[in-house]
């Protein structure tokens, strides 16, 4: 499994976070702030995922012994979460 796999995987990852947590934050939380507040609470959400997504690419970085091998059972788990994150999706989708 190749390391620019795990990265394409994470990063689609947080696309997909981010993208929900800004659906649930500009419908539910936005209507009762500031436009400032807004774009404060917009900035410290997306500072945060790109740090923690920085730290599962070094994560991924340091897991790699020759640049080309990771760690197959985090590679599994991430699989899984995957699987288990489309199983979500489908679901919501028909109900």
């Amino acid at each position: 499994m190749s390391q620019d796999f795990v990265r394409n995987i994470l990063t689609e990852q947080r696309k997909r976070m981010v993208g929900s947590l800004m659906q649930y934050m500009e419908r539910e939380v936005y209507p009762k702030l500031t436009r400032d507040e807004q774009k404060s609470l917009r900035e410290k959400v997306l500072n945060a995922t790109i740090s923690y997504h920085d730290v599962c690419l070094d994560v991924l970085k340091a897991s790699v012994s020759d640049g080309s091998v990771v760690n197959e059972e985090a590679v599994r788990l991430m699989a899984e979460l995957n699987s288990r994150l489309q199983a979500d999706r489908r679901e919501r989708k028909t109900g």
